[in-house]
């Protein structure tokens, strides 16, 4: 009864209902598209930099990431038994190095990376990258070159680079080898310097037999901090060191840290306008009801039966504010999700200075809506409460006289 009665108070009061309902809906889409946008950004960046290249957890000979030099190696028997963990999926194994790379007349220093094709295929969907040429394979076994080098030093399929560097333990590393395809690693910066050969063509030509600098630690879900503890209590760590990525790249995690700060300070903000812009729409539309409630209780309903109607309305208003809200971000979230915006002029070059894609796409993960659809929601029964206490205090004949 009482239920029905407040669905014919909302459409009856269709003002009221519309101005409520539309500061809603404004507010769900506004909080979940740029919080969407905020977190898309984020996730974009681990997806650049952790994801697809450095992994969520490392291991390393004690000291490599200090010193990143071939000396500080470690053999791959030492952590081979770590694949039995049912929390650890995979291990990729590379030797990360440099060289002094050349092609006729060019010349340029490069970090020249030797990796598990099959496992970086197979789980790090490298081979996606690969934008001209092939992935390694038994018939294309050579060198998958940055895309930005490519531009760089002019170089086209088939060509063959020149290696000079220093292997292991002082040892000269030379070679010559065909380029079989070009790969967009997503990060400028990496696309400018990286070479990468196949795991065995990198360990003969540093020296490194049996041996590797760096083995990624892929994991079973989103809990790296679990993994990581678990792959201490399993290896030597007077000789290995294992790190995960805010570890790794401390700058990262900090830049993640300011913006979700700043983020949640602009959401404070909108958060206080909206609810300074409910009270106000509801102690207007309250004083023009107040007539009505005077009504009401002065023909005999109860004053806790009116507040549970006017309750009612809110909640009614405010369900479907929220879900109107929602429904209307969703195409938005999804067409950024799959359409980025492509960040350009300054913006783009202090993005890439950082070693990022400048691209921000939306998040689709759905915590997002749902929890600001239900900090919205109880901001709309917050400022409710004025209603509530307007109708306690409320003296039927002084209300009929206004």
């Amino acid at each position: 009864m009482l239920l029905k009665l407040a669905w014919r108070n909302i459409f009856r009061n269709k003002r009221r209902s519309l101005i409520t309902t539309s500061s809603i809906i404004f507010a769900v889409l506004f909080a979940v598209f740029m919080r969407s946008l905020q977190f898309g950004a984020y996730s974009n960046m681990l997806d650049n930099i952790v994801g697809s290249y450095m992994g969520y957890i490392q291991v390393h000979d004690k000291g490599f990431w200090e010193e990143k030099t071939i000396d500080n190696s470690f053999s791959v028997d030492d952590i081979t038994h770590l694949t039995a963990s049912k929390n650890i999926t995979y291990l990729s194994q590379r030797i990360e190095g440099f060289a002094l790379a050349s092609y006729n007349d060019e010349s340029k220093p490069v970090a020249l990376l030797g990796l598990d094709a099959a496992a970086e295929k197979e789980h790090i969907k490298l081979d996606d990258k690969v934008v001209e040429g092939h992935y390694f394979s038994e018939t294309y076994t050579g060198l998958l070159v940055g895309k930005g080098l490519r531009d760089i030093m002019k170089l086209s399929l088939g060509d063959t680079l020149v290696f000079l560097g220093q292997g292991y333990q002082g040892s000269m590393a030379s070679g010559s080898y065909p380029i079989v395809g070009f790969i967009d690693l997503k990060t400028p910066e990496l696309n400018k310097r990286t070479v990468i050969m196949k795991l065995d063509q990198a360990q003969e030509f540093f020296a490194l037999p049996g041996l590797i600098t760096t083995a990624l630690v892929g994991i079973d879900g989103d809990d790296w901090q679990g993994a990581q503890r678990e792959v201490l209590s399993s290896v030597d760590t007077n000789n290995l060191e294992v790190m995960n990525w805010q570890e790794m790249l401390p700058e990262l995690k900090q830049l993640i840290s300011v913006d979700k700060a700043g983020g949640a300070f602009v959401l404070m903000i909108l958060y206080s306008i909206i609810t300074f812009s409910l009270f106000g729409t509801v102690l207007m539309l309250t004083e023009e009801r107040s007539f009505e409630y005077g009504v009401l209780i002065a023909i005999g309903m109860d004053k806790n039966k009116v507040v549970q109607v006017a309750i009612l309305e809110t909640i009614l208003m405010a369900i479907a504010g929220v879900i109107a809200g929602l429904i209307l971000a969703f195409p938005f979230v999804l067409y950024f999700n799959i359409n980025p915006i492509n960040l350009s002029g300054q913006m783009q070059e202090v993005v890439e200075k950082f070693g990022f894609e400048a691209l921000v796409p939306t998040s689709l993960d759905p915590s997002i809506a749902l929890t600001h659809a239900g900090i919205i929601f109880c901001i709309v029964l917050a400022v409710n409460l004025y209603t509530i206490f307007k109708i306690k205090k409320l003296n039927p004949i002084t209300e009929m006289r206004k």
